[in-house]
């Protein structure tokens, strides 16, 4: 039997594209460190493979290779944020980045030749064009060690894949939000200022609000990752996002207006690791496969009830 293996699946964005592989009738085994159950494969648990492990530790991986048929990798594994230190970066490079370039080389050796990574499209870009608008072509040119250690682990798999050994797919998402995501967390904008507002909680802006990103539903995310690999779309780069930018403020006001509430918002110092505005050119998604970008607003109130509902359940 085939399967497809996803690195750091018991993630936001890895529990979400395991519901979407099930859903598609694909088998799965998520890889994760051992951590308590977040109740994220509810409901698909008995679909889904699930095995404890380190990405440093080869001897597990070799073994999962060999005992099962493996025909995909996804890799979703990182450590850092966009604020990490200059010390998260050197752990991110023992912790994952070396052991990512072990794994292709295992991947070689099994003849395992599809691998899937997710890279930043907010970060590896920096913050160079005065239109704030990116596209895949567009140099690399990161202001923070999170967007460097994606462009140090891209770089390596377009090495691999320029030598024929293994057939990859770069995605380089915008801002998801939704399902699974950690409400009381340091990442996720969208979701962080749902818990605040859950919490009866101040929402901190750093800056004037003016900083403008790219936002987009998880399941649309998944949606594209899915299509891109069956339609096999390998040896390509490709950001996923709306097209469209949105400003910190235009965010809060949208989430006001969709949701009928007031958010209590303060604003800080800006952070020099932000970019001003980054927003992804997604004609070459489009080139490839018909899409329908989701209404912003409306995703957000899904995902507010998502939580609603959440929680009464939880009652």
């Amino acid at each position: 039997m085939e399967y497809t293996l996803i690195l750091g699946g018991a993630g936001f964005i890895g529990s979400n594209l395991i519901h979407e592989y099930v859903h598609l009738g694909r088998r799965v085994i998520s890889f994760n460190r051992a951590q308590p159950d977040n109740g994220n494969l509810d409901g698909i648990r008995d679909k889904v493979v699930s095995i404890d492990g380190d990405l440093r530790d080869t001897v597990l991986l070799e073994r999962i290779f060999r005992e099962y048929e493996i025909v995909e990798v996804i890799h979703l594994v990182s450590g850092l944020l966009p604020a990490s230190s200059f010390e998260a970066y050197l752990r991110e490079y023992d912790e994952v980045i070396i052991p990512t370039m072990k794994l292709i080389s295992l991947m070689q050796e099994k003849n395992v030749r599809k691998l899937v990574f997710l890279s930043s499209g907010g970060t590896v870009y920096g913050n160079y064009k005065e239109s704030g608008c990116y596209n895949e072509g567009d140099s690399l040119r990161p202001i923070n060690y999170y967007g460097l250690s994606k462009c140090t682990i891209e770089d390596y798999i377009r090495l691999e894949g320029r030598k024929g050994k293994i057939d990859y797919l770069i995605i380089r998402p915008s801002n998801p939000f939704g399902r699974f995501q950690n409400l009381y967390g340091k990442q996720g904008l969208v979701a962080v200022i749902l818990g605040k507002h859950l919490r009866n909680q101040e929402v901190e802006i750093w800056g004037d609000g003016s900083v403008t990103r790219d936002y987009i539903p998880i399941d649309y995310l998944c949606r594209c990752i899915t299509r891109l690999s069956e339609m096999g779309a390998w040896n390509e780069t490709f950001n996923i996002g709306s097209g469209t930018g949105v400003s910190v403020n235009e965010l809060i006001e949208t989430m006001e207006r969709a949701l009928d509430i007031k958010l209590k918002v303060t604003y800080k110092e800006a952070r020099s690791i932000d970019s001003d505005r980054v927003v992804l050119d997604i004609e070459k998604l489009r080139s490839y496969t018909k899409i329908e970008i989701p209404d912003l607003g409306k995703s957000i109130k899904d995902f507010y009830n998502q939580i609603l509902e959440s929680e009464h359940d939880k009652r």
